[in-house]
């Protein structure tokens, strides 16, 4: 009996930068959602998108391929999800 080996989901990756990417924008929510959903949050718009920026520029090349974005008035009060896959190879 063999076990095939098993790498990590996109969603596992993710969410395993996301612990550290959190301590350097304290003021930001990170979460990662089933399917490589990555949900930046806070009451800043501009360091909502700088977070998403910095993830983008640090990250191992990650390609976006949806975007959407959420205003409400409870904190947080802006949401970038981010639908991201890994680069093509």
């Amino acid at each position: 009996m063999t076990i095939a080996d098993e790498s990590p989901t996109l969603s596992d990756e993710l969410r395993d930068r996301a612990g550290s990417f959190v301590n350097s924008h304290v003021d930001l929510w990170v979460a990662v959602e089933d399917g490589g959903v990555l949900a930046l949050a806070g009451n800043a718009p501009a360091a909502v998108f700088q977070a998403a920026a910095d993830w983008l520029a640090d990250g191992p090349g990650y390609e976006v391929t949806d975007a959407t974005w959420a205003y409400q008035s409870a904190e947080p009060a802006c949401t970038l999800r981010l639908a991201l896959r890994r680069p093509a190879a």
